[in-house]
């Protein structure tokens, strides 16, 4: 009976703290809403090969000439974000 009861009372605490941990992730924004995301500076935008940059671009919906050089992606890339 005692080991039951034991048994009970663990399961309890765990289940307690796994319900503790579930509200501090979800009450954490994860971004402020008010905040504008920031233009990638032309230096940071260099580091990257053309491929990412054309993924980037794909990924954020942007129109880019896949057959311009790397700095006429960078230049396309910056006036459309």
């Amino acid at each position: 009976m005692e080991i039951i009861i034991g048994i009970i009372v663990i399961v309890g605490l765990v289940y307690f703290f796994q319900k503790k941990e579930d509200k501090k992730s979800v009450s954490k924004p994860t971004s402020s809403p008010k905040t504008p995301a920031k233009k990638p500076s032309v230096a940071e935008l260099k580091k990257l090969t053309k491929n990412q940059l054309l993924e980037m671009a794909d990924k954020k919906s942007l129109k880019v000439k896949k057959s311009g050089s790397k700095a006429a992606v960078i230049n396309e890339l910056r006036d459309q974000l």
